[in-house]
Parts: structure tokens; C-alpha cells; sequence
């Protein structure tokens, strides 16, 4: 650009400053934040140390990649925020990824890298990073919960008792919700700490009602009472602020033929409530108003501790340990629920925004052709149980259909005319 005129640099410049701005938005604010966070900490970390952050006084690489292993056992150890519990061996990685990429933005190469610009750990930092994989035990995993336990839900818990009967209405809702949705649990449930977490819950606004073939946003619908419920065949949820979401992507379901297990009446029932109690187009779906007309939230606790209630209550029959379920349970549950109907796996992927490759983004899965029968698929093969020695034997079990003698009542063969 040196001979270039001054208008033309002036030009260059203020081109290069937009792209620069748009370069730095990519990555999201949440994120940012839970990096420079970390950051802070292996800032803290070296000077307890008497090393510079950017490790530019460690000349020899496998030096540098000592500190760096020494500062992932103890953030395995005693891990983040103020539970200050052990973390798995993902939550280590992402803390090495933003020391890593905090020390490139202080001009030095990543020293996590076998070489720099490479995409490849170096061999010590990887064989580590395997190893607490490794030691990662598979008892934290969640366990699927299937629909058994969200019908047992309404037998067990007691929706019309003075005091807690809302809470046990909009939990149970809610735990609908989760499983036909595949959400996780910030995404419909209050967290306390969930400032810097990449997935919001959902609000009021957020959602859409079809009734008697007309749609509605959530706060025009004509909704007065379960009647009106008992009418919609169709809601959507748009993604606003959910991990790995498209933002303003809507994943919809049809009504299933069950009046209560059924995705768009559970929404209903939720929608119905708020709009009594006048709340605002941005209240999360994880309010409730008490007895009092006092505004409460749904936490991650209140539904584990229905769900195990629930699975306690039938575990004579399905004899599955209540004590595996929680709130996370009710992602894979779906999730499982949809593979049970032999639903493509990519499409399962799209709808539970997990990490596939990136081509599957050019499908639609907004598309009613999509998920118009996800809801009763997922009703009628939800009633899946472990495999025999699921809890000691198999690593990876693989859930069994429902009984024979139950099947009979869960087929739908009109489904896939």
C-alpha cells in the first residue's frame, strides 16, 4: 500500500477495521467471557509460578507443555465456578483450548500445537487429553429416560395438591417438553449460574401454536382454557440462543394422539398458564406462578426429583434403577426414542443440534416432512428398556424395545403410509 494514494489508504483502512469487527464477533460474547475467565486463571496460575502468561521466558516447547499439563490436572481436579467439583476430560480440552488461543493473542504460537499453525496437539498434550478420557467414568452418563417414566409422572406426583400442584403440572410439562424437543437442561430449566453458558432457555415468544389450522405466536393465540389445548396440532420452537444452533431456526412437532403425552399440548398447557397470569412475551417457559400468583422457576432438581419419583414408582415393572435418572436423562431419552422408530441418525443429529458434518445444515430440518410423525414415533417406541447387565457388562448398551406383550398397543401402522 506504500504507493498507493492516500485516499485509496484511507479507503483500505476502514475496510480492513469493518472486516476486523466482524472478524471478532464470531465468536459469541458467552463464550468470550468463559475464555478470558480461564485465561485469568492461567494468568494467576503463572504468576504463582513466577512465569509470564505467555510463557515467552520457557523456551524449550516440551517445557511449555509441562506447565500446561500441570495446569489441566488441577482445573480435572477442582474444575470451574463454585462447586469447584472434578470436571471430564472435555471440560480440560476447551480449558487448554482458551490458554492456547489466549497466549496466540499475545503474539506467541500456541503451545499446544506440535508445530506452530499446525492442527495437531503435540503427542504428549494428546496421549494426556486420552488418558483422562479414558478415566472418565461411564456412570456419569445419562441414562435415557422413556416415556414409562413421564406417564408414570402423572400417576405419581400429585397435580392437584394446594400447594405444589402447579409445580408438579409445569414440571411435568416441561419434562415433555425435554424429551419430545431433545433439549438440554439450560435450555428449559432455571440455572442459577448460567450467565456464560452458550444455551438460554426458551421464552414465551419463542414459541408457536397452530390451532384449527391457523398459526399463532404464543402470545395472540386463542388459548382460554384446556379446550383450547385439546385443539392445537401443531407448535414450533425457534432457536434463538441455544448451543449449535442455527439462530432463528424452528424444529416443530405435530400433536400426537395422546392428551397428555403430546408435545404441542404440553406447550399449550404451559402457554396457557403464563397467559393467565400475564406474563410478559420474554418469560422463560421454566416460570410458574405458586398458589400465591407468586412467580417461581423450574429447576434441574425439581425435575430429576420427579423423574425418580416417577421411575420409582414402576420400578417393580421396568427394573430400572430410579437413582440413574436426572434432568439430563430426558435428551438422550428422545434421542433414543427416535432411533428405537428407525429414524435416520442424521436426522436425529439436526433435530438434537448435535456436532455432525457440516453439509447436514443444508437440510431443512424445519420442514413439516421432517418432523410431522417424530412426536408419535417417539410415543410409541419410548417404552424402550436396558439391555440384560446394561449397568455392569456393556459399555455401550444398546436399549431394547418394549415387551411383546405390550407391542400390539404401541403399534401405529398408519404412521408410515
Amino acid at each position: 500500500m506504500d504507493s498507493a494514494t492516500p485516499g485509496t489508504r484511507n479507503e483500505f483502512t476502514a475496510d480492513l477495521g469493518s472486516a476486523l469487527q466482524l472478524t471478532a464477533e464470531v465468536t459469541v460474547k458467552k463464550t468470550s467471557s468463559a475464555r478470558s475467565k480461564i485465561f485469568g486463571n492461567w494468568c494467576r496460575f503463572c504468576l504463582s509460578l513466577g512465569k509470564l502468561p505467555s510463557l515467552r521466558d520457557v523456551p524449550r516447547h516440551e517445557d511449555k507443555i509441562s506447565y500446561l499439563l500441570v495446569f489441566g490436572i488441577r482445573y480435572r481436579r477442582h474444575g470451574r465456578g463454585a462447586s469447584k467439583k472434578p470436571v471430564r476430560a472435555g471440560t480440560v480440552e476447551d480449558a487448554l483450548l482458551a490458554v492456547g488461543k489466549g497466549i496466540a493473542d499475545l503474539g506467541e504460537p500456541d503451545p499446544r500445537k506440535v508445530v506452530p499453525g499446525s492442527s495437531q496437539n503435540h503427542p504428549i498434550l494428546a496421549a494426556f487429553l486420552k488418558r483422562l478420557r479414558d478415566q472418565d467414568s461411564p456412570a456419569n452418563r445419562a441414562y435415557p429416560a422413556n416415556v414409562l417414566f413421564l406417564r408414570s409422572m402423572f400417576d405419581s406426583l400429585d397435580c392437584e395438591h394446594a400447594l405444589e400442584g402447579q409445580a408438579n403440572r409445569s414440571v411435568t410439562d416441561l419434562a415433555i417438553l425435554a424429551f419430545f424437543w431433545l433439549l438440554r437442561p439450560a435450555e428449559y430449566l432455571f440455572i442459577s449460574d448460567n450467565s456464560e453458558s452458550r444455551s438460554q432457555a426458551f421464552r414465551l415468544c419463542d414459541v408457536c401454536l397452530t390451532i384449527d389450522g391457523k398459526l399463532y405466536s404464543a402470545v395472540t393465540a386463542p388459548l382460554n382454557d384446556l379446550n383450547d389445548v385439546a385443539r392445537i396440532s401443531a407448535a414450533t420452537l425457534t432457536f434463538t440462543d441455544q448451543k449449535n444452533a442455527v439462530r432463528g431456526e424452528q424444529i416443530g412437532h405435530a400433536a400426537t394422539d395422546d392428551p397428555l403425552l403430546c408435545p404441542c399440548k404440553a406447550l399449550g398447557r404451559i402457554v396457557l398458564h403464563l397467559r393467565k397470569h400475564k406474563a410478559s412475551h420474554l418469560t422463560p417457559l421454566y416460570t410458574y406462578f405458586d398458589s400465591n400468583n407468586t412467580a417461581q422457576f423450574a429447576r434441574p432438581a425439581f425435575v430429576t426429583n420427579a423423574l425418580r419419583h416417577a421411575a420409582k414408582h414402576i420400578e417393580a415393572t421396568t427394573g430400572i434403577d430410579h437413582m440413574l435418572l436426572s434432568a439430563r436423562s430426558l435428551r438422550p431419552g428422545g434421542a433414543t426414542a427416535l432411533l428405537c422408530a428407525h429414524v435416520d441418525k442424521d436426522a436425529i443429529q439436526l433435530m438434537g443440534r448435535w456436532k455432525s458434518d457440516a453439509m447436514l445444515r443444508y437440510l431443512r430440518i424445519q420442514a413439516l416432512v421432517h418432523t410431522e410423525k417424530f412426536g408419535q414415533r417417539m410415543l410409541d417406541h419410548g417404552s424402550y428398556t436396558y439391555a440384560q447387565n446394561v449397568y455392569t457388562d456393556d459399555p455401550d448398551p444398546i436399549p431394547q424395545q418394549a415387551p411383546p406383550q405390550f407391542q400390539a398397543l404401541l403399534d401405529h401402522e398408519e404412521i408410515d403410509e
